[in-house]
């Protein structure tokens, strides 16, 4: 009798550890609990390092990051294409559930429809976003915006849900509903709402800014005041790091600003030790 097999011992079997196997999270598209349930039961690194990029396209997805998206697709693709080298039935699932041939339009697709003003043409614009689960929900979200500034309100809240439908951690579009209670005057519903995107986002600072209305349009003027002010904490780190973002996708775009960069550090190292050597009384 083997060892696996006496009587009293135990054999780990898969699922039998706690842990759901990472599939059944990914085949849901629920790609953070994906890589975490890959992480805890050990699977091939380039999974765990395909799963945390597709985890991350997802997370920069809802927050309308397209670059570092792309950067994310490009790192989920290299993934692939080491796990085809040695686990091609583990591969094989990850493009028949993601296919970056079919993500990397749908992203295109979201960044470029900004600024249309007919629903039905931007519908058709965001087609591609509309052919894959990850993207699906922001691609309702975009057209639910358009009919909010068009005033199509009961419009704009049916998109909304239905992005929700899609991807409940969507925290942008339960912020939309918020904004469409808040200006309806629903002011306890706007509250829930974006108390209920700060569990989903504790450092947006839009929602903290949102929050901080609803309570001051309530009465409740010290929480308004503290949201208030934590909103425009995060909005300047935020922007901060808008600008930091901005500039490493110009860099990647257009590696020429690279040398223009470090030509403009090695001058600035120049002068300051120009200075330094007049200020010790150098002619």
């Amino acid at each position: 009798m083997t060892d696996s097999a006496r009587p009293g011992s135990e054999v780990a079997l898969p699922g039998e550890s706690g842990v759901p196997d990472w599939k059944t999270f990914a085949r849901s598209g629920e790609w953070r609990r994906a890589q975490a349930a890959a992480t805890l039961t050990n699977a091939d690194p380039d999974v765990v390092a395909a799963l945390s990029a597709l985890s991350a396209v997802q997370g920069d997805v809802r927050a309308r990051k397209y670059p570092a998206a792309r950067r994310g697709l490009s790192a989920y693709a290299a993934a692939l294409s080491e796990l085809d080298t040695r686990a091609q039935g583990e591969a094989a699932l990850l493009r028949s559930l993601a296919a970056p041939e079919v993500l990397t339009p749908a992203v295109d697709a979201l960044d470029r429809a900004s600024g249309e003003a007919d629903p039905g043409e931007l519908q058709a614009k965001l087609t591609p976003a509309h052919a894959h689960a990850l993207t699906r929900a922001e691609a309702m979200n975009a057209l639910g915006v358009l009919h909010a500034l068009r005033g199509e309100g009961e419009a704009a809240r049916a998109r909304f849900e239905e992005a929700l439908a899609h991807d409940a951690e969507h925290y942008r579009a339960r912020m939309n509903v918020g904004n469409l209670d808040l200006e309806a005057g629903r002011l306890p519903e706007a509250e829930a709402a974006y108390r209920e995107v700060l569990k989903l986002a504790p450092e947006y600072d839009g929602a903290h800014h949102n929050l901080g209305v609803a309570l001051r349009r309530q009465g409740k003027l010290y929480e308004s005041v503290g949201s208030i002010r934590k909103a425009q904490r995060l909005g300047v780190r935020g922007a901060q790091a808008a600008a930091k973002e901005d500039m490493q996708e110009q860099l990647r775009l257009n590696p020429r600003l690279r040398w223009i960069r470090a030509g403009v550090f090695v001058g600035v190292a120049l002068l300051l030790g120009l200075l330094a050597w007049l200020g010790r009384g150098g002619t």
